[in-house]
Formats: structure tokens, sequence, C-alpha cells
């Protein structure tokens, strides 16, 4: 029987920050709760780099279920409310453990607590205005492009080529947001995850 794998999952975004208050943090927790560390991550790069890169995936992909990661806090997973909120699903899908130290939150699929339960509809909740804040950044962009004499959509009819070309610039935004296809395609309620994929592989050469 394979037994359980305890990781530590640190990162550090700028040069004045330090790595070892985290791994502090971690030990600390970990010999407070009788937990015998594995592995700590550590990650000292920029949170504009995608999710390989801050090797969140790298780590997530080591750990199977019943395995537990630890974390000082929620916005060391990501770099967005959007983002933290789809590493968390990833992470009850795979039956890991999430244990937050700072926010005293421990996520764990297989026992039903009511205030993690608040905690994460809170975040979702969160992570729906941030779309909201998107959808309004998107179409005040048009707005303004409009304004400015240029135009948009396609000329008069013309043969709309995909469902998805209204929503071109919200793609984009979340795109530039690390949001997996996955997600996108939840976001905006139409078509695909497939479909979706082609789209953005002809669209932005990804």
């Amino acid at each position: 029987m394979k037994m359980p794998l305890f990781y530590g999952y640190a990162r550090v975004s700028t040069s004045f920050q330090s790595l070892k208050n985290q791994r502090h943090e971690i030990f600390e927790y970990a010999h407070k709760n009788n937990i015998l560390i594995d592995k700590i991550v550590e990650v000292e790069i920029s949170s504009n780099k995608n999710k390989n890169e801050r090797l969140i995936d790298e780590t997530l992909n080591k750990l199977t279920k019943g395995d537990l990661l630890i974390v000082t806090k929620l916005d060391r997973l990501g770099r967005s409310t959007i983002e933290v909120l789809q590493i968390i699903e990833d992470i009850k899908s795979k039956g890991i453990i999430l244990h937050i130290i700072k926010d005293r939150l421990i996520i764990d699929g297989s026992v039903s607590n009511s205030v993690n339960d608040m905690l994460l509809t809170l975040l979702s909740g969160f992570a729906q205005m941030e779309r909201d804040f998107i959808s309004e950044r998107t179409k005040s962009a048009l707005a303004q492009r409009k304004s400015q004499g240029i135009k948009l959509g396609r000329k008069k009819g013309a043969i709309v080529k995909s469902i998805y070309d209204e929503h071109l610039y919200t793609i984009k935004e979340l795109l530039d947001k690390k949001v997996t296809i996955s997600n996108i395609s939840k976001i905006i309620g139409i078509g695909t995850r497939q479909s979706l994929n082609n789209f953005v592989k002809k669209h932005f050469k990804i």
C-alpha cells in the first residue's frame, strides 16, 4: 500500500521576498501537527509566469489521493482568484488534502466541513466578481474603440465563422491570466472545450 506523501509548496515573486520565512512556517506547522514533510517545493519566480514555470502543476502531478500539500497562504497557489479556485478544484478532484496555514483552511474532499465549504463559496463569489470585472473591462475597451471611430465586428452580410468571435477579447484576457481552456469554456458558457481549444489555436497560435 502506498504511503501518503507530505509536500510543502513555497513561492516568492520578487527579489525583496524570502523563501526562508515560508519554509520555516511550513516546518513549524508540520511539527505542531505531527506531520513529517517529505519535500518542500521552492519557487522564486514572478507571479506573471505560467503555472508550469511556477511548478504548481508539476507538484500536483506528483501527488495522488490521500497525499497532503501545505502552503502558507492561498495566494501562493495562483496569481488570481480565478486561478486559485481552479487549482483548488484540481486538488479536490485528485483527492489531495490541502492545508493553508495562515487562512486556517483545510480542504479535504473526503471530510464535510461547513466552515471550509462557506469559505470556498465566498472564494467562488470573488472569482465570479473577477470574471465580471473582466467582462466590464472588455465592454469598456470595445466602447472606447467604437468612440474612436474604429469599426467593430464584421461587415454587414458577412457570415460569422465562429460562435466565439464575439467573445474574442474576453478569451484573450482570460488566456493572459493563464485560465485554462476548460475554465474559459465554463466562463463564456458556449460551445465545448475542444471547439474552444481549436479556436484558440487558430487565433492565438498556442
